[in-house]
């Protein structure tokens, strides 16, 4: 069976890379489903930079199997059953995206019970995990928080619409890095200015225009890495999170590990989806750095 039980996480295997969130399913211009959603992404990046990893959230077992198959000799995904699966549509007009929500899997629990891992990532699309609690049950190396999820809300017909997020000192204080759109900025000022005070890493990333890291003593910009072509954004961001984490805690600096995650954004948009996510050797190629960085 792909989809595992949420029960089996704790029993099942060791992993390095545990993310946590739902998995979506997401409606296509032709009315087809793909599989995505931040966790999706994350995790395949990760086993393809060799970790073990693994997806932990909510949704229908019988709907996510059948597109999850083509991933499970990668990573592991933990589902908690509900009757439905976080769906997202999108629309794109003239470079603005409208987004509506058109069903929700609901919230993950267990949140307190969470696995020993090398990197914990926090990776909400819908509101879907309670961040202190994930916090305080956390028993992880790295934690890595992409909030996207956090700030979104709909209306009754679906419509996605951001409200700002504010986190207090001891959550700020648990949190290693935070990765977050120049766009959702203006709703996130509030965590990135306590992660920042509390001595943790923000990176606003920025697209073709690379990125910007916060640091306790100051910010620095970093470029982005040209793509060939650009056939999907879908999940750039995702990708670019999921391998920073993974370069910061393997103790690569700030600016090997920017770039390195700036390598896999781009090579993750050259193709369609999360089959375009590209193995270690790829990443470090373009990268430019030797074996020995970023990953162990």
């Amino acid at each position: 069976m792909t989809i595992r039980t949420s029960e089996a996480l704790a029993s099942d295997v060791t992993v390095d890379y545990l993310a946590v969130g739902n998995p979506t399913l997401d409606v296509r211009p032709d009315s087809s489903l793909a599989v995505g959603g931040s966790v999706v992404y994350a995790v395949i990046q990760a086993a393809r930079l060799g970790l073990s990893a693994a997806g932990f959230g909510r949704g229908c077992g019988r709907e996510l199997e059948p597109v999850w198959t083509p991933s499970e000799t990668e990573a592991f995904l933990y589902v908690q059953s509900s009757a439905d699966t976080t769906r997202f549509r999108n629309e794109n007009t003239d470079s603005i995206r409208t987004q509506w929500l058109e069903k929700s899997a609901g919230a993950v629990s267990g949140l307190d019970r969470l696995p020993e891992c090398r990197v914990l990532h926090l990776a909400p699309v819908a509101q879907e995990i309670v961040l202190d609690e994930a916090v305080r049950g956390s028993r992880r190396g790295l934690l890595g928080l992409t909030p996207q999820g956090l700030i979104r809300s709909w209306d009754g017909q679906g419509l996605v619409r951001h409200r700002s997020l504010e986190i207090d000192g001891p959550t700020a204080g648990s949190i290693d890095v935070v990765v977050f759109a120049d766009y959702e900025a203006a709703y996130l000022s509030n965590v990135a200015e306590a992660v920042r005070r509390a001595g943790g890493i923000v990176v606003v990333t920025k697209g073709a225009r690379g990125c910007e890291v916060l640091l306790a003593h100051g910010t620095q910009e970093f470029p982005a890495i040209a793509a060939t072509r650009l056939v999907d954004d879908t999940g750039a961001g995702d990708v670019f999170a999921s391998s920073l984490f993974i370069a910061l805690e393997s103790g690569s600096l700030v600016s090997d590990a920017v770039r390195f995650a700036a390598a896999a954004a781009t090579l993750s948009i050259e193709g369609i989806g999360p089959w375009a996510i590209a193995p270690r050797g790829e990443v470090l190629r373009l990268a430019g750095q030797d074996t020995t960085v970023a990953v162990s």
